[in-house]
């Protein structure tokens, strides 16, 4: 039977930060990957949005995580060539009744120690971004964006130039906790093999909660039950693509699942709006994007974008946010840590890892290296 020191189960952006960061100090990391390749889900069905941090509680690991892993992501991409721009981002309030939602956000970004906020009227408005309509915003000029592909096979090429090895098309059947650590019964293409290990992390993203109940934990009473949550994308067509510099978000809507439909642009010149947000009644991975949509997505988008028109809307992408709040219920933060408490040792849970989780994931990935660290001792 093979044996890893460390087994990550998951290739998504964040345990593949997790290989490159725990590689650095173990030569024996084995990574499992139930897809053909890695970021196939959540973490290639995004913004590519750099973040900024002022949307998260203060002191919450969202918070904390996504400052810290803003500034280390940029090291990252200078440092080794990944593609990304410091575009800057507004969130914009189109009247005076959506002011006060705006002064919130920034007073917690102030809190969350983001830095290169600043609030502005409509003249600012219209220097930074001349085509955009609103009575006031908020400039984060560390907001950015990246090519989230190239940061993955970043930290793909750096784990194994390491010596961590990963195995796709790979999916974990069972789990059993051992004197020793854990064994873990994997199907790959077909085959049923088995692998210990002394550390087992769980990266599994949209089946993180899955994952841990093959433990035997009650992820009901933990209160670990993912909620799926979709986003769909539509794309600006032609010229109009470049009629921004930057991002243009709106003042989030009260209950809202996420940061409401927003103006994202691209490395490659081209724009999005997206995402929308709705919670499916089932945990179908369904990526198809709803034709039926463009109109409202022009009407989230027309307030403060006054070029676009309808029919410069044509059908994207779509992803699926893994959420622990369901619907209507307050937010939830990241579950990040080592279960000896609930009877698991050397089990690191991950669920939960939704926005900020690319702009973390080198944040993430130090925090889980630290949980292993004081496992240890």
């Amino acid at each position: 039977m093979e044996r890893a020191e460390i087994l990550i189960i998951g290739a998504g952006v964040v345990g593949l930060a997790a290989a490159y960061e725990l590689s650095r100090k173990s030569r024996n990391i084995i990574v499992l990957e139930k897809r053909d390749s890695f970021g196939r889900e959540t973490s290639s069905r995004n913004s590519e949005v750099i973040h900024g941090g002022m949307y998260y509680p203060q002191d919450s690991l969202k918070a904390k995580l996504c400052v810290e892993g803003r500034n280390l992501l940029y090291e990252i991409c200078l440092k080794n060539r990944i593609p990304f721009r410091k575009a800057g981002k507004l969130i914009v309030a189109v009247n005076k009744d959506e002011i006060p939602g705006l002064e919130k956000i920034f007073r917690q970004g102030m809190s969350n120690g983001v830095e290169g906020l600043s609030l502005v009227g409509a003249g600012a408005i219209s220097r930074l971004e001349p085509n955009v309509k609103g009575v006031a915003a908020i400039h984060s000029s560390e907001t950015g964006i990246i090519d989230s592909h190239a940061l993955m096979s970043y930290y793909f090429d750096a784990a194994k130039a390491a010596g961590a090895v990963v195995s796709f098309n790979s999916e974990a059947a069972a789990i059993r906790k051992i004197n020793s650590g854990y064994e873990i019964d994997i199907m790959n293409s077909g085959e049923l093999l088995t692998v210990a290990c002394d550390i087992l992390v769980n990266c599994a993203g949209l089946d993180s909660d899955t994952l841990c109940s093959l433990t035997g934990m009650d992820i009901k009473k933990l209160k670990y039950e993912l909620h799926y949550c979709k986003g769909q994308y539509f794309r600006v067509a032609g010229a109009k693509a470049r009629l921004l510099n930057g991002l243009v978000y709106p003042v989030p809507a009260a209950g809202s699942a996420g940061l409401g439909v927003h103006a994202t642009v691209d490395l490659a010149g081209g724009l999005r709006l997206g995402p929308d947000d709705f919670y499916l009644s089932s945990r179908e991975k369904d990526y198809s994007v709803d034709e039926g949509k463009r109109k409202a997505f022009y009407g989230s988008a027309a307030g403060f974008l006054p070029f676009i028109a309808e029919a410069d809307l044509s059908a994207d992408i779509s992803g699926i946010r893994p959420k622990l709040q369901g619907p209507g219920e307050a937010f939830r933060d990241f579950v990040i840590r080592e279960e000896s408490s609930n009877g698991f040792p050397g089990f690191i849970n991950c669920v939960g890892i939704e926005s900020p989780g690319l702009t973390a994931s080198a944040a993430i990935a130090r925090y889980i290296s630290g949980l292993i660290g004081r496992k240890s001792e």
